[in-house]
């Protein structure tokens, strides 16, 4: 048995249809719908005796067969599987290959011991975090990435523009040369908090396999995906490399970069229009106020209720055209054309559904149930002109090579961010903007009193000076159980 020839995922070709491996099974996940619901079928990361990797896929009605008897790091022989291309626009792929292997019904894979043969317990294509502006670029490919630990604040709780509690965890990572900052969301960063309180050795060594490497305001990022799986203190090369410089002192974990840790820039609306192919699909931040709006179009745009997409009138009839098919029942979302404009000039923007109705609280069909015809403009949304707002806007391609007027908001906030060194959340969510504090005993004392001596006012002036004295004494025990939070402008 130790003597058989395997095959291995390096060397896979259409042209053979049979094919033998031993793999192990690095990780398992699976993609989700839009409605937050998973799919049955599932991915797997898979690594042969010759340190290849591969993608693999699991179609739904092979899941329940397959699911039960893999286990995340265990030795299988996996035989006879179709080679699949990705689709040339397909986005997030784990391994820089062309290629994955999907199951079918011929497909089987046995566990194996491991003395029968030797597969490494994991394997990386690792990335310096210097090459991680350039990797930014681009959403085709997931990154390995290898760094030092520093110092971080503990899981917040944010609450993100539709008024969802989510969980949050920053911190950076070095190589001594460079420094990235990693954003966990929810599930993985509370899964990684508690793995954490795991390490034995300190600075912590992290690889984060599969991560996604973005931008947030010009800064690189690290965050993850579905594909995306932690290594804390992994008995690996590259980690035992990191340890032994740590103990030669050749790297300090004070000498971080502070690159990634700038204060987070504005532009003047005068300058947009001059950007560069450098800032296609990024998002920059603008303080502006809004001055009209300019309805080009009505002030809502029905929507498919399957992929969300725009729906166009055909034969007068509101027609989804990716999803091929006639929306009898669209949902209606906010499309704004207005003016917004600095010191330096002015431009257009878009605002749709989520910013809208983060402005005003409610919703085309709350407006439309109140009796304000489709045809007129609604009278509350003049309530958002004439005020400030940081704005957060994509640079489209077509804002640079076809010189679009018309740029997205994909975030606001009413009022000006102040400038100087911030550190930006790096998402969506917002935090919690208050938390009502509960009345102390003392206070509660207090009111009653009050309420009394208001009772007896009229029989005597000598009552309503006391009741004026009461009323002036602060309650320091009201405002401790207060909680006073910033409001930061995210992604």
């Amino acid at each position: 048995m130790a003597t058989k020839k395997y095959d291995s995922f390096s060397a896979l070709t259409k042209t053979n249809t049979y094919f033998i491996v031993p793999t192990r099974v690095l990780n398992l996940w699976r993609g989700y719908r839009r409605t937050g619901e998973p799919f049955k079928g599932f991915n797997l990361l898979l690594l042969d005796h010759k340190r290849a990797r591969i993608h693999a896929f699991v179609p739904y009605n092979l899941a329940e067969e397959f699911e039960p008897m893999i286990r995340i790091g265990n030795l299988y022989l996996l035989e006879n599987f179709t080679i699949q291309h990705y689709k040339v626009d397909e986005k997030f792929r784990c391994l820089r290959m062309d290629f994955q292997i999907v199951f079918n019904e011929e497909t089987e894979m046995n566990p194996r011991e491991e003395n029968l043969v030797n597969v490494e317990n994991c394997w990386f294509d690792f990335f310096d975090i210097a090459e991680l502006p350039t990797l930014s670029k681009q959403n085709t490919y997931l990154t390995d990435v290898v760094g030092i630990m520093e110092e971080h604040d503990h899981i917040r709780r944010i609450k993100n523009c539709n008024g969802v509690i989510q969980s949050q965890l920053i911190f950076e990572i070095t190589d001594d040369r460079s420094s990235v900052r990693v954003t966990l969301w929810d599930d993985f960063a509370r899964h990684f908090a508690e793995s954490l309180k795991e390490a034995q050795e300190f600075p912590v060594i992290l690889i984060l396999g599969c991560a996604r490497v973005t931008t947030w305001s010009e800064q690189v990022i690290l965050t993850h995906v579905g594909a995306t799986n932690f290594y804390i203190n992994c008995n690996h090369r590259s980690v035992n490399e990191l340890r032994k410089l740590l103990a030669q002192k050749k790297i300090s974990t004070k000498s971080v970069c502070n690159e990634n840790r700038r204060a987070m820039k504005y532009y003047k609306l005068d300058n947009i229009p001059t950007l560069g192919v450098d800032h296609a699909e990024r998002q920059i931040f603008c303080k502006v106020k809004l001055t009209a709006f300019q309805q080009v179009k009505s002030w809502f745009q029905p929507t498919c209720t399957s992929c969300y997409a725009k729906t166009v009138k055909v034969e007068g009839q509101d027609t989804c055209t990716v999803c091929q098919r006639v929306v009898l029942y669209a949902d209606n979302m906010f499309e704004l054309y207005a003016i917004a404009s600095d010191e330096t000039g002015s431009m257009m923007i878009i605002l749709e559904e989520r910013e809208v109705k983060k402005l005003i609280a409610k919703t085309v069909s709350d407006i439309t149930d109140e009796g304000n015809n489709d045809d007129s403009f609604p009278t509350i949304l003049n309530t958002i002109i004439c005020k400030e707002y940081t704005l957060k806007v994509r640079v489209q391609m077509d804002n640079i090579l076809k010189k679009s007027e018309f740029y997205l908001v994909t975030d606001i906030m009413p009022g000006i961010l102040t400038e100087g060194h911030q550190q930006p959340q790096l998402s969506i969510p917002h935090p919690i903007e208050s938390i009502d504090a509960q009345a102390s005993k003392s206070t509660i004392i207090l009111i009653i009193t009050v309420n009394v001596l208001k009772h007896l006012l009229s029989q005597s002036m000598y009552l309503y000076s006391i009741f004026t004295f009461l009323q002036l004494q602060p309650s320091s025990s009201a405002c401790t159980n207060g909680i006073i939070s910033t409001i930061n402008l995210n992604s």
